[in-house]
């Protein structure tokens, strides 16, 4: 049986929070909202015999989900199964995790306006607790509470872009992009392409063994990615595009 409660933290925010073995799936909480429709939507067609099976994700697990069962797979451990859950607990997960992401919207901490005199500084970083100027790429280590850096955003002047938490996707073809697009995004981005289990994915040297992704509104896009042995414990960001110059 899958268990989860809910918690806030400081500043009052709610967060899900799914303790042991299943403690990956809480990666599901940083989808879009518009992403966790789509899911909701398939896997009402897989409980009605609609369709036969559905699978999606995040960043490192995969849900593999049949009208029955749904299986839980570990993409970055050889796409190791973890376990089986029922089906209908993975729905009323998501619907749970829609209804978080609904009340909750995207956050907005106060922090000092960022003003940048210099060419190579672009924007500054806000991981939850204190503010970074972002030049040429950027890595340090993220608060220990994933429900602090979950509020995460890249700063120019006085607009933000939440990039946890707006329209992410991973670069790679495993779920967001076909083969074509996503070497388009590498060329444009001067990114590379590595292929791992049929899957390929976008990187950039030393940073090869990272999951870059991409978080886009209408006036920035980020590029970046979240690193560490079980978890994230550091962040780099690889490129912030300003859409309005480029």
């Amino acid at each position: 049986m899958l268990e989860y409660e809910f918690f806030k933290n400081e500043i009052g925010t709610t967060y899900l929070s799914i303790k042991g073995k299943w403690e990956g799936l809480n990666e599901l909480g940083s989808c879009s909202i518009d992403y966790v429709e789509e899911i909701l939507d398939n896997l009402i067609k897989v409980l009605k015999d609609e369709i036969k099976d559905y699978d999606f994700g995040f960043e490192i697990y995969s849900v593999e989900c049949t009208k029955e069962v749904s299986k839980v797979i570990d993409t970055f451990d050889g796409w190791k199964e973890i376990g089986e859950i029922e089906t209908s607990d993975v729905y009323k997960l998501m619907l749970d995790i829609k209804e978080l992401l609904k009340s909750n919207s995207v956050i907005s901490k106060k922090v000092e306006k960022s003003t940048f005199n210099s060419d190579q500084v672009i924007g500054c970083f806000f991981d939850g607790e204190d503010l970074y100027p972002v030049k040429d790429g950027y890595f340090n280590w993220l608060p220990s509470d994933n429900s602090v850096w979950y509020n995460s955003f890249v700063q120019i002047y006085d607009k933000r872009i939440y990039i946890i938490q707006e329209n992410v996707k991973v670069l790679s073809t495993f779920r967001f992009y076909k083969k074509e697009e996503l070497e388009i995004i590498a060329k444009k981005y001067n990114l590379k392409i590595k292929e791992e289990n049929s899957i390929f994915y976008a990187f950039c040297e030393p940073h090869s063994i990272a999951q870059f992704q991409i978080s886009e509104n209408d006036e920035f896009a980020v590029i970046y990615s979240l690193q560490g042995s079980n978890g994230p414990e550091s962040i780099f960001i690889y490129k912030v595009i300003n859409k309005e110059i480029i």
